[in-house]
């Protein structure tokens, strides 16, 4: 059975991130060539490509000029650790109920509760969303979401979405959806849809607060399960299922797991 490309990508993302807890590969260690870890387990770049993205993106490899070398995985946040069970459609699902329960109620109450200065922090951080740059919308997008978990006075909820902001924002299936190579196509309602959560909370309208972050939120998650079908509808044609050559570094279970994504 042929797999898809999204399915390959998450797994030697797994495969690459058990290879770095483990110590085999060692902090401060270039990451093997593109090339090799393509040999190595017998797939093509696109997919290596993809898995030293998420590498990169969960803070387990580094650029340190033009090599990616490895981080200490102590360094690495907990929640980065387990990001490779949380990366199918199932789990955007799961992730986007959970946001939906935060948020809506977040909202509601950052239109009751929001202060002067809060209000000035949501129009500072919205402000940095309107760009045509896709990389600092998306590193401003967090930050205007946790602004107005913190503008609800429930600290214990501003404190909850911050623990949780790395699954939201973090997923391996969230960076190849956002990331450059997809040239980050524009993925929920952009800074329109996060400029009419604002004059919510201003007007201190609670209910339209909650209306417009729950279609939010929808839009997201239905505009991502989509983008990760897709990707895997087309990626299973590009898949190259040749080369059995397996360096040093990878463990035998590995080894193991390789060969069966060839069946």
């Amino acid at each position: 059975m042929k797999l898809s490309r999204e399915t390959l990508a998450d797994r030697l993302f797994d495969q690459l991130r058990q290879q770095i807890l483990s110590g085999r590969l060692a902090p401060g260690r270039r990451l093997p060539s593109e090339r090799e870890i393509g040999e190595a387990f017998g797939v093509g770049r696109t997919t290596v490509r993809e898995a030293i993205g998420g590498l990169v993106s969960a803070g387990f490899v580094a650029r340190d000029g033009r090599a990616l070398v490895v981080r200490d995985p102590n360094s690495v946040g907990p929640m980065a650790l387990g990001f490779a069970t949380v990366a199918s459609r199932e789990s955007v699902q799961q992730v986007y109920e959970v946001r939906k329960l935060i948020e809506v109620h977040a909202i509601r109450l950052a239109a009751l509760n929001r202060t002067a200065d809060d209000l000035a922090n949501l129009h500072e951080k919205l402000a940095r969303m309107d760009t045509d740059d896709p990389q600092a919308y998306h590193a401003a997008d967090p930050e205007f979401h946790a602004a107005i978990a913190k503008a609800s006075g429930n600290e214990v909820l501003h404190q909850l979405f911050q623990s949780a902001r790395e699954v939201f924002f973090k997923l391996p299936t969230f960076w190849r959806v956002f990331g450059p190579h997809r040239h980050s196509p524009r993925i929920g309602s952009g800074h329109h849809g996060h400029s009419a959560l604002l004059e919510a909370i201003e007007a201190g309208d609670s209910d339209a607060a909650a209306e417009r972050m729950h279609a939010l939120l929808d839009k997201v998650e239905t505009d991502l399960v989509a983008a990760i079908v897709a990707s895997q509808t087309h990626g299973a044609e590009e898949v190259d299922e040749t080369g059995d050559a397996l360096p040093i570094l990878i463990s035998t279970s590995v080894d193991d797991e390789s060969n069966r994504t060839k069946g």
